[in-house]
């Protein structure tokens, strides 16, 4: 009887950041964030928040793995295989049955294995659920855990013909050129007043009308804030902001403590137009974002709003990563206030879909 190689494929969906800033953040090493694939019978298997998939060998757009370990042989024919994934995709791998902390790709790639060859995938995979619950940050972040899904294919097409295919074949990511997949609901991150949702990030914008009375002296300033203020307040405008309403902006956080509220508050809805990422690429934007800090909770949520979007991530990455290092300590500075720690975990969860995403 013919025998198939049967493999786990490992990658880490946090690309090495779970690696530098669990222990900090834990108080124990985690090495990553692990989503596995069975790759048997010529195609890889794996099951996300849309249904059990399957995809040429690295054709999600995870691409390669950072691991494979050979799981062994097996002489079951293909055919009773896909009638077996017929059945979990109708049983206990439904999509409305994932859930990233007790059902995930990971539980699949473990039943799949025992089924295949009777041997399991490597137990710190496994555990890793475990292992960051029994932690307090773990338990912090749980509720917006449970409602996170991770699907890493792309575009697909049906492989049988029912009206909800039980799984389906994904193409490779070069060929669909489609992006990440990943879900978050509405209110899955940590209770918070004012926040929003862009893109599945979180946003903090403010509800109250900006007061900018007193904030300028001179004409041209008074100017320059008039237009920040209508730019930031509607949709769209028919002209753009220039270098000097950026500089503008970096100038008025230098004043006191209650002027700089309001400032924070006209960057936080700033950073999230598309059109001000432009204009920030374009001109020395150092003096604006280097002053976001880990002591103003205003500012934080700039830092938020500014990593919601992958190339205001980039931007911010390129200017103030040593900030993104020193997250842990202000975690633990601010242990006890309440918005500071809502702000801060959502800063970090911005930082880990975008980190995923465009690395």
């Amino acid at each position: 009887m013919p025998v198939s190689p049967v493999e786990v494929w490992i990658y880490d969906l946090s690309k090495g950041l779970a690696r530098s800033m669990s222990f900090p953040l834990l108080g124990k090493q985690i090495d990553g964030i692990w989503h596995t694939a069975i790759v048997v019978y010529g195609n890889e298997y794996f099951f996300g928040g849309d249904s059990i998939e399957c995809c040429t060998p690295g054709g999600t757009m995870l691409g390669m793995p950072n691991s494979k370990v050979n799981l062994g042989t097996t002489e079951i024919p293909s055919e009773i295989f896909h009638e077996h994934l017929r059945e979990l995709s109708q049983t206990t791998f439904r999509p409305c049955d994932y859930n990233l902390l007790k059902r995930n790709c990971n539980n699949f790639s473990s039943e799949i294995a025992q089924f295949l060859t009777g041997n399991d995938i490597p137990s710190h995979i496994t555990n890793l659920p475990d292992d960051v619950l029994s932690t307090p940050f773990g338990q912090m972040l749980r509720p917006m855990l449970e409602s996170v899904t991770v699907s890493p294919g792309s575009g697909s097409q049906r492989v049988f013909g029912e009206s909800q295919p039980s799984y389906r074949v994904m193409q490779p990511a070069s060929l669909s050129g489609a992006a990440s997949n990943t879900s978050v609901a509405a209110d899955s991150v940590v209770q918070q007043k004012t926040p929003t949702e862009t893109n599945n990030c979180v946003t903090f914008l403010p509800t109250q009308p900006l007061e900018t009375e007193g904030l300028c002296e001179g004409e041209l300033q008074k100017k320059l804030l008039a237009d920040l203020v209508e730019y930031v307040s509607v949709e769209k405008v028919s002209w753009s902001v220039s270098p000097a309403h950026v500089k503008l902006l970096g100038s008025l956080l230098l004043n006191t403590e209650k002027q700089r509220l309001v400032v924070w508050q006209i960057v936080q809805k700033f950073v999230i137009k598309t059109e001000s990422l432009a204009i920030l690429q374009r001109c020395d934007n150092s003096a604006l974002l280097d002053q976001i800090n880990l002591e103003d909770v205003e500012s934080l949520k700039c830092l938020c709003n500014l990593c919601s979007t992958p190339s205001g991530y980039k931007m911010f990455l390129a200017k103030q990563r040593q900030l993104l290092e020193k997250l842990p300590t202000g975690l633990q500075q601010h242990s006890d206030d309440e918005e500071f720690l809502n702000v801060l975990v959502s800063v970090m969860y911005n930082v880990s879909v975008h980190h995923v995403s465009i690395l």
